[in-house]
């Protein structure tokens, strides 16, 4: 089927199919979600326990290890980890790349319930998809209004407001998975008893709890009385104003009631964290998203939403609401940035068009293969249901180059024979047919080399499958336009005249050049030896160490601490969070510069963090030099991180950060390898921020009560029921629920707060056989310290230390110099019997370096074979691939040149340049071969083959590889949000397609001509065919003097 002949003969056709693709074009684009990265989360379902007043201990050997041991079984898993702080606890289950997670969800579920059943008052698990570093859509500050901006908004009063209008109002909004309200303090009924009274009375702790949790509505079935069936309802429940009236224990013949030794509120849990936005006390709220959700459409609800709630409820409750971090404003700028690049890459293909024609129209025409083109890659964006993100869109912007290439050598091919004086319609169809076998190789070359990117797994495969499959539609539907539309365009509006080539003296003096630079053997094999030799010696000489991901630098500031351990919340407040508070306040309020446009300050359990946006973002790393230096010095006890924040929500620091994971089951002598290993890391890595995940000492205060067993047994306790007393006396005994109508709350029993342990001590407590005893009689009350918090990897205990290399660093550099000199010294203070990991983006960057060198040599094997199969010649197919080793070395040298002016690590996106690149500078060579391999078919000598091919093909090379540069120069030198993603990918195929061309117009040439007579390779090869020959005559011979048929 000749397309371009059908095409002639029903332009009509032609012309319908051109509109009903940019319809389908239009409306694919309009439906796609906008977002700034391609999915990268990696399959995780997280699971989050949580059991009041719990000890970090406890948590562990009641909650987590039972269910890590029955989770294990889940198919799929690839990693578990849990975190567990005092009260609460989250795991993390990580799964291979190709798992369904909804299955996976299934799975979790169902081996939940299998697990060991939990404690009396501790929650039931909540399971999510989604791990704990998923990013957040968006962050909201709730706070008070101005006149009243230190008010509690955890009273009672605002709880309707946060349970009812905001989290429901939030929730609705198309996209939103999951509504995290961060600052939530549930009420609780509050028991408050007198101890002091209560064992003066004689009233026994578990006599308190027993009649407190018998008091309940239970439903007693069903009745029939004469002609009707009644519903039978037990009503035990008190209602709050009566339940102080309870009998709780019977003295002496006396009631006691419950009045009479407690009260009774409903009151908020105790505050286990604080946040302030700009200085002021407020309510954190995080919103996250589904994958394939539309951030932009996203946030513009969420605004909408916000309006409405600061119009009305809000405004009469006497709060505001406003986002404090909005992902939608980082997206915009940086699809609209690519967007001008993509616009202005365009323009600047046509003006160099335009250059070499000279003629408005053929510019035209050639130009009419962009828009097609695009729209084709827009239908596959939905078709393949992806996001228009910043990779995708790059992707189309590096195709417009590309685009042009196969409308180029059409176009030109027509000219060319118009120019020499063939009529129009004859020129148009023999110019479109003559190229098509080469355009034909080229392109199925260019989707080959793709292939290999398709096939990558884990986090880059994700990304980079974006900008395999918009450059392959493209670079398809370009060749499709080029011998469709560009020959039907010709023909309608190409003008009659024979039109002189205004540059064919350009040609011409380069075809005599390059054949006086290669005309004898000593030249030819000069330059291929010369050329294959500084392009190894480039290649072994400039080749960097390897990077995880580009930094994509946000414009904000984030501040890791280091709180110190076991601080309570108010503490907290007065003595660190003020602190912060008053050294930015100059900066906040505009009095000192650089100026403060926003921050947030939270402290949630062990986790403290600083947000900080800069007013204006080109202070962004004045603001981490000011956090870094005496700004943030003299905290007590505390130790601060800062760094500049990533657009990447992919680990801690956008993905360049490397984790040291010391395992074991000592977990004080993992501290203490940890604390040695503090200094060992920052004197191995100067520069670098190095930071514990968790506290590096069992210095969480601890009071150990250790029960006097015999003691207890002989006033007639238990040690559970001296346990529950306890409880009662410090965070308070789980006695039951209750239910208002509406909702239902926990309630505990507690008594007064005490100051110190000899107090706890001398707390008296109603025994069966000996009246009134103290703690201190029944129990032995021990000081220690232990664990603020507890980490578990593969179900072994873990202290992690981050590391993020300097930002002239990479990750390869980093982790063999931890490796090599740090790690020696690591292991020789690591406990007995522990190990060290290297995690985070240190096991990524390996399995991703393998898998691109796997893909690389994969990708040049396609390129050989498919070139074998159209050129039929072994030997041709390795005349294209020596083109290779030019542009990796042009390549690496324009990365080495980037590096003068603006630091480019080799990150993985960089890499994908070097496999693109192979596709893209195969094809000149592969138009040189074609040329010179037909002409030698019409009778022409090697020599007059290999000059008409490049007196032939040398406008073409030059226009179709300066109009792909020029397309793809916008993405290198203009700078902007999210430029940094994809301006490493650019320099590489730049740079590689300069050097390129600067050289395949000697080296091709010179390969080509290779074997001439004369040529001493040529004489080797008469050489061993004579001897070949010589040698079959003499057999034959022999066989017929011994009268053997031959």
């Amino acid at each position: 089927m000749n397309l371009t002949r059908i095409s002639l003969k029903n332009p009509a056709s032609l012309a319908v199919m051109l509109a009903l693709i940019t319809l389908f074009g239009y409306m694919a684009i309009k439906d796609r979600p906008i977002q700034l990265l391609p999915n990268l989360a990696q399959p995780q379902i997280s699971i989050f326990n949580n059991w009041r007043a719990a000890a970090p201990a406890e948590m562990e050997s009641n909650i987590i290890e039972p269910q890590e041991t029955i989770l294990r079984r889940t198919p799929g898993l690839k990693e578990i980890t849990s975190n567990i702080n005092r009260g609460f606890t989250n795991t993390t289950l990580t799964f291979e790349q190709d798992t369904d997670l909804q299955q996976a969800f299934i799975n979790v579920i169902n081996n939940l319930n299998q697990a060991p059943p939990l404690p009396v008052d501790a929650g039931e698990p909540f399971v999510a998809v989604g791990g704990q570093g998923q990013p957040n859509v968006a962050s909201i500050q709730v706070y008070t209004q101005k006149d009243n901006l230190d008010a509690d908004y955890t009273s009672e009063k605002y709880e309707y407001v946060f349970d009812e209008v905001i989290e429901p109002r939030l929730a609705r909004i198309p996209g939103v998975s999951r509504v995290n309200m961060n600052s939530r303090r549930p009420f609780e009924v509050r028991i408050n008893f007198d101890p002091y009274q209560a064992a003066a009375l004689g009233v026994p702790i578990n006599s308190i709890s027993q009649s407190i949790a018998s008091a309940t509505d239970v439903s007693a079935g069903f009745a029939d009385v004469g002609r009707r069936q009644y519903t039978v309802r037990f009503l035990g429940q008190h209602n709050l104003e009566e339940l102080g009236t309870m009998i709780v224990a019977w003295v002496q013949g006396r009631p006691i009631q419950l009045n009479e030794i407690a009260t009774v509120e409903k009151v908020p849990v105790d505050g286990f964290g604080m946040n302030r936005r700009n200085g002021y006390p407020s309510y954190y709220i995080t919103l996250q998203s589904g994958s394939d959700s539309n951030t932009v459409a996203i946030l513009d609800e969420v605004n909408v939403a916000l309006k409405e709630l600061n119009e009305g409820p809000l405004d009469e409750a006497g709060l505001i609401i406003e986002l404090s971090y909005d992902s939608s404003v980082y997206i915009r700028r940086a699809i609209e940035l690519v967007k001008n690049n993509l616009g202005l890459g365009v323009m600047l293909s046509i003006a160099v068009l335009f250059f070499f024609l000279r003629d408005r129209r053929s510019t035209l025409i050639i130009a009419t293969s962009i828009p097609v083109s695009l729209m084709v890659s827009f239908m596959a964006l939905k078709v393949f249901d992806l996001s228009l993100n910043v990779i995708s869109l790059a992707g189309l912007a590096f195709a417009v180059g590309l685009i042009l290439d196969a409308a180029i050598i059409v176009q030109e091919n027509i000219v060319r024979y118009r120019q020499n004086g063939m009529a129009l319609q004859e020129a148009v169809v023999k110019g479109s047919e003559q190229v098509q076998g080469a355009l034909f190789a080229s392109t199925v070359t260019t989707i080959a080399i793709f292939l290999p990117i398709l096939f990558l797994e884990g986090m880059e495969g994700q990304m980079f499958s974006d900008l395999a499959i918009t450059l392959s539609v493209s670079v398809v539907a370009s060749l499709v336009a080029a011998i469709t539309i560009v020959p039907v365009a010709s023909r309608l509006w190409l003008k009659d005249s024979k039109q002189h080539d205004p540059c064919e003296h350009w040609w011409e003096n380069i075809t005599t050049w390059v054949m006086n630079w290669t005309n004898n053997s000593f030249k030819r094999h000069a330059w291929v030896g010369g050329l294959m030799a500084m392009s190894l010696a480039i290649v072994l000489l400039l080749m960097p160490k390897a990077d995880f991901l580009p930094p994509a630098k946000a414009d904000a500031v984030q501040v890791f601490f280091n709180a110190p351990p076991g601080v309570t919340t108010e503490v907290y407040e007065k003595e660190i969070g003020k602190v912060i508070v008053d050294r930015l306040r100059p900066y906040m309020e505009h009095e000192q510069e650089p100026y403060i446009k926003g921050y947030n300050l939270s402290m949630f359990g062990t986790n403290s963090i600083l947000y900080l946006y800069p007013l204006n973002p080109e202070d962004t790393e004045l603001f981490v030099e000011l956090l870094s230096g005496d700004l943030l010095k003299g905290i007590p006890d505390t130790i601060a991180f800062p760094s500049r924040a990533s657009l990447l929500g992919v680990g801690n620091n956008g993905g360049r950060s490397i984790t040291i994971n010391l395992q074991g089951s000592d977990i004080s002598g993992l501290m203490q390898a940890a604390r040695e290993s503090m200094p060992i890391l920052q004197q191995t890595l100067p520069g670098a921020m190095v930071r514990p995940m968790s506290g590096l000492s069992l210095s969480e205060p601890e009071l150990q009560i250790i029960p006097n067993e015999h003691r207890i047994s002989e006033v007639g306790l238990t040690s559970r029921a001296l346990a529950s007393a306890i409880r009662s006396f410090t965070g308070g005994l789980f006695v039951g629920e209750y239910f208002d109508g509406n909702n239902r709350y926990n309630m505990i029993l507690r008594s007064e707060a005490w100051q110190n342990p000899d107090q706890l001590a001398a707390l008296p407590i109603a025994t069966p056989l000996a009246g009134a005893q103290t703690i201190g009689s029944l129990a032995i009350i021990k000081r220690t310290v232990g664990p603020s918090n507890i980490q578990r990897v593969d179900g072994q205990k873990t202290i992690s230390i981050m590391v993020l290399p300097t930002a002239h660093m990479t990750v390869e550099e980093a982790l063999d110099t931890l490796r090599n000199i740090a790690g020696p010294q690591i292991r020789q203070v690591l406990p007995e019997g522990a190990a060290i990991q290297y995690k985070g983006s240190a096991d990524r960057l390996e399995s991703a370096l393998g898998d691109m060198l796997n893909n690389f040599l994969l990708a040049i094997l396609i390129l050989f074979l498919m070139m074998a199969a159209i050129f039929k010649s072994m030997k041709d197919s390795l005349l294209v691939l020596s083109v290779m080793p030019l542009a990796l070395a042009g390549g690496l040298l324009a990365l080495k040149l980037l590096n003068l002016v603006s630091y480019q690590s080799l990150d993985m996106l960089t890499m994908i340049g070097f496999i693109i690149l192979l596709g893209l500078v195969v094809n000149n060579a592969i138009l040189l071969v074609s040329q010179t391999r037909e002409g030698e078919n019409q009778g022409l000598s090697r020599l007059d083959a290999v000059r008409q091919a490049v007196r032939v093909r040398a406008r073409p090379v030059y226009m179709s590889t300066l109009t792909s540069i020029f397309g793809m120069l916008p993405l290198l030198v203009i700078p902007g949000v999210g430029s940094d993603i994809y301006r490493g990918l650019a320099t590489v195929i730049i740079g590689g397609m300069v050097f390129s061309l600067l050289f395949t117009l000697l080296l091709m040439p010179s390969l080509l001509q290779l074997g001439q007579a004369g040529d001493w390779v040529y004489r080797l090869n008469q050489f061993f065919k004579s001897k070949l020959s010589f040698n079959e005559g003499q057999d034959i011979t022999t066989a017929q003097k011994n009268g053997v048929k031959t």
